[in-house]
């Protein structure tokens, strides 16, 4: 099996322009509930045992990754969840129609912690508007991550939206005590399992 690469650059020209990026909906009867940057779906696959009528969609921008996670779902018996190969950064629009999703998850993105590679972080203005436009009334942001300083600018963006769209489920500038969803990725089990801290936040919009 090839490997598959840990660190994606998402500002790559040939991920910027992503050709047939499919148009999502929730099954009849269900919600729409979203993981940006799946990997091979081990959240997605213990969430779906929550909530079966869900229609669970893992966004990976590894198209290796992405084949990985489809056969482990399959194996799993997890039709549910769908896995689909875009770019967080600049496909939402075409992926989510407005008020359409339920939850967004963003678990463990990578930390990108040299200066020059900053500018990659997932979690900033931009993502947060797509989001608020993508969430349905009432709909959640989850973000989880074992750096503090990830934490912390995640947080600010969120307290700090000009709009207000976003309101902490705990209270302002505060983390979420414990995971909620009956669901772990494979890096916060790796994080459980060497006793390193996570940083829970959960934001409703308001």
């Amino acid at each position: 099996m090839p490997k598959i690469r840990q660190h994606v650059n998402p500002l790559k020209s040939d991920l910027l322009t992503i050709a047939q990026v499919p148009r999502l909906e929730a099954r009849p009867g269900g919600s729409l509930e979203v993981e940006l940057g799946s990997a091979e779906a081990m959240f997605l696959i213990e969430r779906a045992r929550s909530v079966p009528a869900d229609t669970l969609i893992g966004i990976e921008i590894r198209r290796e990754m992405v084949v990985r996670a489809e056969r482990l779902c399959g194996e799993a018996g997890c039709p549910g969840i769908r896995n689909v190969f875009a770019n967080m950064s600049v496909d939402l629009p075409r992926l989510f129609a407005p008020r359409s999703v339920s939850r967004f998850h963003i678990n463990f993105p990578d930390p990108w912690f040299k200066s020059r590679q900053q500018k990659r972080r997932v979690v900033g203005p931009s993502l947060i508007d797509e989001l608020a436009t993508a969430l349905r009334p009432d709909g959640v942001v989850s973000v989880m991550t074992d750096i503090f300083e990830i934490a912390l600018e995640a947080m600010a963006v969120l307290e700090g939206d000009a709009l207000h769209r976003f309101a902490n489920t705990v209270a302002p500038w505060s983390f979420l005590p414990r995971n909620p969803w009956a669901a772990r990725s494979r890096r916060e089990k790796q994080c459980e399992w060497e006793a390193t801290k996570i940083w829970r936040l959960l934001y409703r919009l308001a």
